[in-house]
């Protein structure tokens, strides 16, 4: 055998034994009273890798309610109510009375310092009447105790009415009541309304001088039925200047705007009156006024 091949020989044999040396080596076996330990620290391990490679949950607010604006309903202010010129102290709305009735007034004396109380049967009879002069006195007023006695011969409506008139013989003030009266038996007395003037005119004052053809009224008004409103421009001879009719209905006090229109050639004083109609009677079972001066 040549050198050369020989040669070639060992170096095959050498790289064999030394490949044999260096052959895959496996992993030590773990004993079996250590297993069960290595798993359970194995699965710990994977389960905190996971939970820390998994992005935590972000927590995304609800929307929260805007709440809606409520609308608020203010009503417009009403100035307060003057007291009562003239006003029923006793009997009430409704009573039930015989004779002699016992009425009490709270009044505010006009131009003549004449009061007239009067009580109508349901047919419109004049069953009695007063007329009383007091005393002038400033405001507010005084109280005036006056006996109405009367004949009738059954149950019927009745209708007592207080007022007062100027030195023209226009109406002042007007107030009335609807009453039962009974021929005999016992008087049941109601508590009379609140002692407030049911008209209040704002504009114009009292005294006012008035320019242009037209008066611009305003004011409010708790009406005593549904009738018609009216307003009216009465000069010192009696004659009607102006007339407006308004319809204000609800159980309070009923604000108002209107114009009366007018005509005068020289300054005219007036007496400027707010009433309504009782529709049982056909009388007026309202009015209150004031003097103004109208002007071309």
């Amino acid at each position: 055998m040549k050198p050369t091949r020989l040669f070639l020989l060992l170096a095959s044999l050498w790289i064999l034994s030394g490949c044999a040396a260096i052959g895959p080596s496996y992993p030590t076996p773990i004993p079996p009273d250590v297993l069960p330990t290595a798993i359970a620290q194995t699965a710990a391990a994977l389960n905190a890798t996971a939970f820390a490679l998994t992005p935590s949950p972000t927590a995304t607010p609800l929307p929260t309610d805007t709440p809606i604006p409520t609308i608020t309903n203010t009503p417009t202010p009403i100035p307060p109510a003057p007291p009562a010129r003239l006003h029923f102290l006793q009997p009430g709305p409704m009573s039930v009375l015989t004779s002699a009735i016992q009425t009490k007034l709270y009044l505010v004396p006009g131009e003549t310092n004449l009061v007239q109380v009067a009580l109508y049967g349901e047919d419109g009879r004049l069953l009695a009447r007063d007329l009383t002069r007091v005393e002038d006195v400033p405001p507010p007023g005084l109280e005036l105790d006056i006996e109405i006695p009367f004949e009738i011969r059954a149950i019927e409506l009745g209708r007592l009415e207080a007022s007062i008139k100027d030195k023209f013989g226009r109406y002042e003030s007007l107030n009335s009541m609807h009453v039962t009266l009974l021929p005999v038996g016992l008087s049941q007395i109601t508590p009379p309304d609140p002692p407030f003037e049911r008209a209040a005119i704002y504009s114009p004052a009292a005294g006012a001088n008035i320019h242009g053809g037209v008066l611009a009224v305003e004011g409010a008004l708790w009406p005593v039925n549904d009738q018609p409103v009216i307003l009216e421009l009465q000069d010192e001879a009696g004659r009607i200047i102006s007339t407006r009719q308004l319809s204000l209905t609800g159980n309070t006090y009923i604000p108002f705007t209107t114009t009366l229109p007018y005509k005068v050639s020289e300054p005219t004083p007036v007496r400027l009156s707010i009433r309504q109609t009782d529709p049982r009677f056909n009388v007026i079972a309202y009015l209150y006024s004031l003097l103004i001066t109208l002007n071309p």
